[in-house]
This record gives C-alpha cells, sequence and structure tokens, in this order.
C-alpha cells in the first residue's frame, strides 16, 4: 500500500495502536501484526510510506488465508480495516492507496466494505476476502 503524508514511524505507531486494542469484532491482534521490513518512506516534498502489513505468526489473531485455504503471513481484511482507520484519525490529510481501493478520511467507511465484496479466487472458485480469516464475523 501507498501511505500519502504518513512517515514510516506514523505507519508503525498505527500497528503497534491496533496491535494493543480490541476491534469491533471482538478481536484482539495480541501484537501478531507487524509493517514488513521492507517498508520505506519516499518523496521530498510529500512524505510517502510504501509497505505492507503483516503478521508475526500466520496462526495468530490478524492473519489471512489464501484463496485455497493456506495460511500466509498477510494480514486480514479486518485487521488492515483497523489499521488504515487508525491511520486516518490520527492523519486526517492522509491518503492510503491500494490496488482495489484509494482511501481517504473523508471517504474510507463508505469505500472499505465494498473490497469485501470483490472476488480475488478463481472464475470457478470465486472467494472474498472477509472470508479468507479467523476472525469472528
Amino acid at each position: 500500500m501507498r501511505l500519502r503524508n504518513v512517515s514510516l514511524d506514523q505507519f508503525n505507531a498505527a500497528v503497534a495502536k491496533v496491535n494493543g486494542m480490541t476491534n469491533e469484532e471482538g478481536i484482539e491482534y495480541a501484537g501478531n501484526l507487524r509493517v514488513h521490513p521492507d517498508a520505506h518512506q519516499t518523496g521530498s516534498r510529500v512524505i510517502t510510506t510504501v509497505g505492507r502489513l503483516t503478521v508475526e505468526s500466520s496462526r495468530g489473531p490478524g492473519a489471512r488465508r489464501s484463496w485455497n485455504g493456506r495460511r500466509m503471513p498477510a494480514a486480514c481484511w479486518h485487521a488492515f480495516r483497523d489499521v488504515v482507520r487508525v491511520i486516518l484519525e490520527d492523519n486526517p490529510d492522509a491518503t492510503v492507496s491500494t490496488s482495489m481501493a484509494r482511501y481517504t478520511a473523508e471517504n474510507f467507511e463508505e469505500t472499505y466494505p465494498e473490497t469485501g465484496n470483490v472476488s480475488i479466487g478463481s472464475l470457478f472458485q470465486p472467494v472474498y476476502m472477509p472470508e479468507l480469516c479467523d476472525c469472528e464475523h
């Protein structure tokens, strides 16, 4: 993801904040979320951070599965939502861009749920992001 007007330190702070909270589904991430080590900050005029949200343990809270059910070290749809929500609350002028959407503080709550309706599986075996984690939803 690309975080415009968000420093790498602010990205790390948002992840740390979410790691210590319980989300609306009652999930406690218990420190399992992390910013992938290849995350970096760019831009001279506008601070931009490029990075991925991952997990320490693919069996821990906030981990995502692949379309065929295998465990992966990626963060789930709900964990991503919680981190982006905190980033946009703490940095109201931020823009978060992914391959699925472009989020701002003004459009996040309306735009984000629609990404759960996009199949990331195959044509014959469709699967949706909210189905690919162990979160209670």
